[in-house]
């Protein structure tokens, strides 16, 4: 892609000429326009399928970095060649997943550089579009030609493929990398660990009864912790309940989690079983908090976390504040200003406004709009 081509001199104002070159340029724009837009979804699924292999190649060599352990435990139990071909495959395992996370991060550039270069031409066809517009009638334009219907990309509304598409598919893709991200770290990880300790137990049967009764008590004890640590994820993923109790109960039911892992205590206000809002909405505003208490709460916990959830009229207020927080400040700045997060606020149109507080203690508001259509009937 590039930017029009052309001869670099105009013709001179209020002339044919210059009305031509106008409209020429502004086709061109419109012919870039719709090949950023395939290139965009080309690398969406260059993209897809990479980050598909990188997360195999990280469970994989996950697997393969904890049987090169146990080997070098046990180095007795194994031959000089498989000693060695373990070894290479760990070695080669590693330096596919490097390769293959560089190409990701080439892509995810690539796709960052796109975007810039689409939006400046959006703007470029937006003017030249007011330009065409502006230019004389009174002969100089006769008979040129003038984009109606599909092809009027001055509306991006009308763009069969315009920006709000790619936002959409961002989004989308976003929340899939997020969850696979969460696979990747909790359950798979977990499997995986699972299946070296059977490993381990099996060998163990016919050389010593007693060690591996004690394996097999650890491996209950690791399959009991990996399923717990499932239904979080899919709580946090989804919370179901909230369809039958609500936001404040919902609320309370996953700070009730926070409060055994972190040990922080906390409290919830606000109407209690009758928010009037529709499950999405609520769903929407859980996440709000969710993201909140995950940036205050990121490398560190708190003593006490007040929430706060205010419903007057056409609009929702949601105030989150922590005292005592022993994360870094700019840690939770950082969180706080995450661009998926930023994303969810623009669209709904929410302001979120964070301020620190005396005796290391944190404060976040944010306001959220809520539109006729998510006032529950």
């Amino acid at each position: 892609m590039g930017m029009p081509s052309g001869s670099r001199q105009l013709p001179p104002p209020q002339t044919k000429e210059f009305a031509e070159r106008i409209v020429a340029l502004e086709d061109e724009c419109r012919r870039e326009v719709e090949q950023s837009i395939q290139s965009l979804q080309e690398i969406v699924l260059l993209l897809n399928k990479t980050t598909s292999e990188v997360e195999k190649l990280s469970s994989r060599e996950l697997q393969l970095s904890n049987r090169v352990r146990d080997m070098e435990m046990h180095l007795d139990n194994y031959g000089r060649e498989d000693i060695r071909d373990l070894y290479n495959m760990s070695h080669e395992t590693q330096l596919r997943l490097f390769m293959m996370r560089s190409q990701a991060e080439q892509l995810q550039h690539r796709q960052e550089h796109i975007k810039e270069y689409q939006d400046k031409l959006y703007l470029l066809v937006d003017l030249l579009a007011i330009q065409a517009i502006a230019s004389p009638t009174d002969g100089a334009t006769a008979g040129l030609p003038r984009h109606t219907g599909s092809l009027a990309f001055g509306n991006r509304a009308d763009m069969p493929s315009g920006p709000s598409v790619m936002n959409i598919i961002e989004a989308q893709e976003d929340e899939r990398l997020r969850i696979s991200r969460q696979i990747h770290d909790g359950p798979t990880q977990s499997l995986t660990n699972l299946v070296l300790r059977a490993e381990i137990c099996e060998r163990l049967i016919d050389r010593d009864v007693a060690e591996a009764r004690s394996e097999i008590a650890g491996l209950k004890a690791m399959i009991n912790n990996s399923l717990q640590d499932t239904r979080r994820m899919i709580f946090d993923l989804r919370p179901m309940i909230l369809d039958d109790i609500g936001l404040i109960p919902t609320i309370r039911r996953y700070l009730t989690d926070i409060t055994r892992l972190k040990g922080v205590q906390s409290d919830v206000t606000g109407p209690e079983y009758d928010l009037q809002l529709t499950t999405t909405m609520q769903v929407a505003l859980f996440r709000f908090v969710q993201t909140v208490i995950g940036a205050i709460l990121v490398d560190g916990s708190a003593e006490h976390l007040d929430i706060e959830i205010d419903h007057r009229d056409t609009a929702c207020t949601l105030q989150i504040d922590a005292s005592s927080v022993d994360s870094d400040r700019d840690l939770i700045e950082e969180r706080l200003d995450d661009a998926h997060l930023q994303h969810r606020l623009t669209m709904l149109g929410a302001t979120l406004t964070a301020k620190p507080l005396s005796n290391r203690g944190y404060s976040v508001e944010i306001k959220v709009p809520i539109p006729a259509e998510a006032i529950a009937s």
